[in-house]
């Protein structure tokens, strides 16, 4: 045990490589398993663990990964391809561009197909040009995309000089849709609640103890003295984080006292904290956020299906309209933090508060209702492929299919098949399985097609979240060809065939 904690310490002082660190606490730990076995002491030293050997394995990983990538494109039904950009530790500009495909077994997969570097600035023109790179050297056949969703910024959405608009105006495209990220849509209309007499003092505060070492450490000190079963620390607030605003908010209220407490101690003047509209503000603004946080969790997550993200988004719509109902009348059933902070007010001042919270719910559905006003139009193709039976029968539309009046007369003879309808129940993939494309041409396609679709960007932040520990400051100067091997052999989803990677290989030992 001694010589191992003495290996974990030596390490702060050798500047060795993983490889061979991990390949010295293997040999520390066979001497103490099986101390008289030599055969085994030598089988681990002769492992090859450099730092360059270990390069070259993860070049081949990603060779036979990017191999099976893009055959599996080109033989696919339809794909559809997400798009975002992010700045890596060295600000420079990465685009991330993945791949979902759909294959006419209804197989669905989401992988990455590239990360690029943009060497100009970050405009429509320079971001097709490299997604055009991307799919020349995949050899992706153009026509089987159905959709391009991005983040929402002009350089990929604007309808002329943006990605989309440069891509509709290219003779090589097909009829697709595009979609803006359903995930930052949500962000954009929850903006429109507008907390700043909540954020503001909050922030303040949360700032001036988490940012100076000694108010921290004091504060923390004061939450146990109090001893009631109080969270331990405040959390930080990070815009670029979408969930942190919630998190920050139902923190600073559960530990509202000893922030009060806290400040009082330390002279800062801060009338709000004993102002009891405010705090009924700052509770309001906690089960809101809860609300909406819910939601941005429903819509992310990989090979999630777009019915089910635009479902999401409509069942929230809906709710906000029971919200405004109930706070009209003064019930408070959904709005337990809110609730809390009621009992300590009258109810003259309870009815004028409810009242500017309808009012703020209302606006927050109307901000709802005309961000997604698109999705909307659109919704009665989208989930005719969760519900089929019930869907109307003039419902598909180009681009999903090209022969609309064929397409109805499908919807007709399906609603007849009775043994279809009990397979619906077993799931909607199984479902689309079972369809035969023969008998309903239109109707399968059109189906594969809406598989195929990404509704949100959520991947492409995933990887850059993976990217910012890849390329971090210990590895700052990364090769753009070695980030993105990195980024594909930790991000997908194929299982690499090892044995035959390394059967033209030939075995070094170490020396």
């Amino acid at each position: 045990m001694k010589k191992k904690t003495g290996r974990f310490c030596q390490t702060g002082l050798e500047h060795s490589n993983e490889g061979d660190f991990i390949k010295k606490c293997l040999i520390d730990a066979f001497e103490i398993l099986a101390p008289g076995d030599d055969k085994l002491k030598r089988s681990v030293s002769d492992v090859q663990l450099s730092r360059h050997s270990v390069k070259r394995r993860i070049s081949d990983i990603n060779t036979a990964v990017e191999s099976e990538l893009h055959s599996d494109l080109q033989a696919c039904e339809y794909f559809s391809v997400a798009l975002d950009e992010s700045c890596d530790i060295q600000d420079k500009p990465q685009l991330a561009i993945f791949a979902r495909s759909v294959s006419n077994e209804c197989m669905i997969k989401e992988e990455l197909l590239d990360i690029v570097p943009l060497k100009d600035r970050t405009r429509g023109i320079y971001v097709k040009e490299a997604m055009m790179a991307v799919f020349a050297k995949a050899n992706l056949p153009i026509p089987k995309l159905t959709a391009i969703a991005t983040d929402g910024a002009p350089a990929m959405i604007g309808s002329v000089n943006g990605l989309v608009g440069l891509c509709k105006a290219d003779q090589t495209f097909p009829d697709f849709w595009n979609f803006h990220c359903i995930i930052h849509r949500e962000q954009l209309v929850s903006k429109s609640l507008n907390l700043n007499n909540v954020m503001k003092p909050v922030m303040e505060i949360v700032n001036y103890i988490r940012t100076h070492a000694l108010n921290h450490w004091q504060f923390r000190i004061l939450i146990a003295e109090l001893d009631q079963g109080l969270p331990g620390d405040l959390p930080l607030h990070c815009t670029v984080r979408w969930l942190s605003k919630s998190k920050v908010l139902s923190r600073f209220f559960e530990l509202l006292d000893a922030v009060k407490l806290f400040m009082e101690e330390k002279d800062k003047d801060y009338p709000e904290l004993s102002d009891l509209e405010w705090i009924m503000d700052l509770a309001f603004s906690v089960d809101m956020l809860c609300h909406l946080d819910r939601l941005n969790l429903t819509l992310q997550g990989k090979l999630e299906m777009l019915p089910d993200l635009v479902q999401s988004v409509f069942a929230f719509v809906n709710k906000l309209k029971l919200f405004e109902a109930h706070i009209q009348k003064v019930d408070l059933t959904h709005f337990h933090t809110l609730l809390k902070a009621s009992e300590q007010v009258t109810s003259a001042s309870l009815k004028k508060k409810t009242d500017r919270y309808a009012t703020l719910v209302a606006n927050l559905h109307e901000s709802f209702v005309t961000r997604f006003c698109d999705r909307q139009l659109k919704r009665p193709q989208i989930t005719f492929l969760v519900d089929p039976f019930n869907a109307e029968t003039d419902c598909l539309k180009a681009p999903l299919v090209t022969d609309e009046a064929a397409a109805e007369l499908e919807m007709i003879d399906l609603c007849e098949e009775d043994q279809l309808k009990a397979v619906l129940r077993e799931g909607t993939v199984e479902f689309w399985k079972n369809v035969p494309i023969e008998k309903y041409p239109n109707f399968k396609r059109a189906a594969l097609k809406i598989l195929s679709m990404f509704g949100s960007t959520y991947v492409c932040e995933s990887v850059f979240s993976t990217l910012k520990h890849v390329k971090s400051k210990h590895r700052s100067v990364l090769t753009d060809t070695h980030l993105k091997e990195l980024l594909r052999v930790a991000t997908t989803e194929y299982k690499p065939d090892l044995k035959r990677i390394v059967q033209d290989k030939e075995c070094q030992k170490f020396h």
